[in-house]
């Protein structure tokens, strides 16, 4: 704001002028998505009274405002959707037991090329590669032993 305040104190009549057309054009440019995200927020709305208008069709008691919506899963930039889970299964295919979830991260860091001396990747890393090992309990065992935790395949 500053630097707006500059320019109408100091600078010529023609930097303001340039400077309220630009500010101008993105008001319209802001105004413009406002308007666009409402008309599809009123597609959305009619689109949900016609789904429970046929889902009463079908179960006159059924309470739709009672549903909850899923979050969605939030990706990250490394892994493709399930790449992170195929290349665990890859890292736990050639082990010869049980592995920590430090020495998968390590294998999986390894095998993506990503370097391993950021701290801050290699904890986001294993927040990832934790969260598909406690979602892959059909294919991928955790094992307990002496207070530590390690993971198989099964």
């Amino acid at each position: 704001m500053f630097r707006v305040r500059h320019y109408l104190t100091t600078g010529t009549a023609m930097s303001a002028t340039l400077i309220i057309s630009t500010l101008r054009d993105k008001r319209l440019e802001v105004a413009d998505a406002i308007e666009r995200l409402e008309r599809q927020a009123d597609q959305h709305r009619a689109d949900l009274a016609h789904l429970e208008a046929t889902m009463r069709l079908f179960d006159s008691n059924v309470e739709p405002e009672t549903f909850r919506p899923t979050p969605s899963r939030r990706r990250n930039d490394w892994f493709r959707p399930g790449e992170c889970r195929r290349r665990i299964h890859d890292v736990l295919r050639d082990a010869a037991g049980p592995m920590t979830t430090r020495e998968i991260v390590e294998g999986v860091m390894a095998a993506k090329k990503l370097p391993d001396d950021d701290a801050r990747t290699r904890e986001l890393i294993h927040k990832t590669v934790l969260g598909s090992l406690n979602r892959a309990t059909d294919t991928i065992e955790r094992v307990e032993a002496a207070g530590s935790v390690a993971w198989r395949v099964i």
